[in-house]
């Protein structure tokens, strides 16, 4: 399949958003995402092990196998924001919890986060409900798959999902100069998160739009750059200093 990029921002390192053993292949520069391809994680003859993950990774691929690759893509953007989502209502639990034990062990600021994080919430929480009730329409209206077995594969993401965060131990940060930086960086993440949702909402015709735009434009940059072995080297290169 045409692994075309896709205008959904990589604002958030991949690592946050799914967990690495469950989404290996859809690693992606900072500055863009790629179309995911089928999932094959298989680190053996035998594949993954049993689990939540072969679960997931099986039922996708039987529910995808039969299509075209247009087809495949449409699904997997389907995925790929429904996986966007839920990785944001992670981030904002991981938040809360970051904010409460700030909290508890630094009183003087306990206040100042609080108020900094509600306002968090309520710039972030509605174009999230926005994001979730556009998914499931979009879900419920396309003619790829059917949308029950889709919601199905689905569940088992978020199955898969979940079993990858249990196997990360999260320790919420305590340290004064930890929470400031915390409390810092809430206008970054706040931003990215709400551009990260708003890019969901974005119907497949305009994504795909602006990735063929984005490839031309690459393909175009590529064309000028020096043929492999052309460039000269410099005359100090090497050279040892004086």
């Amino acid at each position: 399949m045409t692994r075309k990029s896709l205008i959904l921002p990589a604002l958030i390192a991949f690592t946050f958003l799914t967990p690495a053993m469950a989404h290996a292949e859809e690693q992606a520069p900072a500055a863009k995402t790629e179309t995911p391809a089928k999932v094959d994680l298989r680190n053996s003859e035998d594949g993954p092990p049993p689990g939540p993950i072969k679960d997931w990774i099986d039922a996708e691929n039987a529910l995808i196998d039969p299509l075209s690759d247009k087809d495949k893509e449409s699904f997997l953007l389907l995925r790929m924001k429904y996986a966007y989502i839920s990785a944001i209502r992670v981030a904002e639990h991981d938040i809360g919890n970051a904010v409460k034990s700030c909290g508890e062990k630094n009183p003087a600021i306990k206040g100042t986060m609080e108020a900094r994080f509600k306002q968090w919430q309520d710039a972030v929480n509605p174009i999230l409900e926005t994001a979730d009730k556009t998914l499931e329409r979009e879900i419920k209206n396309q003619k790829v798959v059917d949308p029950d077995k889709a919601k199905n594969v689905l569940r088992l993401h978020k199955a898969a999902y979940e079993y990858g965060e249990k196997q990360t131990t999260k320790t919420p940060i305590t340290t004064q100069d930890a929470c400031e930086d915390l409390l810092d960086s809430m206008d970054d993440t706040e931003d990215h998160m709400i551009s990260l949702l708003q890019d969901t909402l974005l119907p497949e015709s305009v994504i795909r739009k602006r990735s063929d735009e984005n490839e031309k434009a690459e393909k175009a940059e590529a064309s000028k750059m020096p043929a492999p072995g052309s460039q000269s080297v410099p005359k100090d290169f090497g050279k040892k200093a004086d």
